[in-house]
């Protein structure tokens, strides 16, 4: 079982190790290139608002939405993890 958290961390992937630490590439989990783009673009979207200081909660909560959804598409994709999702601008966590 693989333990994985889905963030927006700037300078990550978008998907690190929970335990062991360290950001994974999508392509080594061998993600569909449809999630590998939608991952890229929301990560992008979210560097820009952190260059914003996270100033338009509105913004804030339709990213992390997406995010959200990310993690549900990569958790139907691999089937055996546990993900969870952190919010870089909130600095929170939720189990998905």
């Amino acid at each position: 079982m693989r333990y994985l958290v889905i963030d927006a961390a700037m300078s990550g992937t978008g998907i690190r190790n929970k335990y062991e630490g360290g950001y994974i590439n999508p392509e080594d989990l061998s993600l569909s290139l449809a999630i590998r783009q939608r991952l890229n673009a929301w990560l992008s979207k979210y560097e820009n608002e952190h260059y914003n200081n996270f100033a338009d909660d509105n913004i804030i909560n339709e990213l992390d939405q997406e995010g959200k959804e990310i993690a549900l598409m990569i958790k139907s994709e691999l089937m055996v993890v546990k993900i969870e999702y952190f919010s870089d601008a909130r600095l929170t966590t939720e189990i998905i």
